[in-house]
């Protein structure tokens, strides 16, 4: 006995294309008829007290807190274009000092300031 065939280009897609359209009407409609809601409308010009940041957001939260607001957007754009270029900067001090880790040095002291000073204080604050 041999199938029916049933190509899938354009009988298919079409079929498909029918059917998602008419479900995203009827989404709409009845989006339109019971509309959603959650709880009081949002305010963007009021954040509310109990509001904290991630713990992962604890170092911009707190360097914007305690910085000028040009000095908190620039720095972290500075720290990231200074990651971005890191390879440049790691050779330069090779050629300045070889055989020491300058490098390494400098990483293990920012990476304590921002443990310490950033996450922990900013945590507390």
């Amino acid at each position: 006995m041999e199938r029916e065939k049933y190509r899938f280009y354009p009988d298919h897609v079409a079929t498909e294309t029918v059917m998602g359209l008419f479900l995203l009407f009827l989404v709409t409609i009845f989006s339109i008829i019971f509309p959603p809601s959650v709880g009081e409308v949002a305010n963007p010009t009021v954040t509310p007290e109990h509001i904290k940041p991630e713990w992962y957001f604890y170092p911009m939260y707190f360097w914007i807190k305690i910085t000028p607001k040009a000095v908190g957007v620039l720095v972290p754009v500075l720290v990231v274009i200074a990651f971005v270029f890191w390879p440049f900067i790691d050779a330069w001090f090779e050629r300045i000092a070889p055989g020491k880790e300058i490098g390494t040095i400098l990483g293990i002291i920012g990476a304590g300031i921002m443990i310490l000073f950033f996450i922990l204080l900013g945590a507390m604050v």
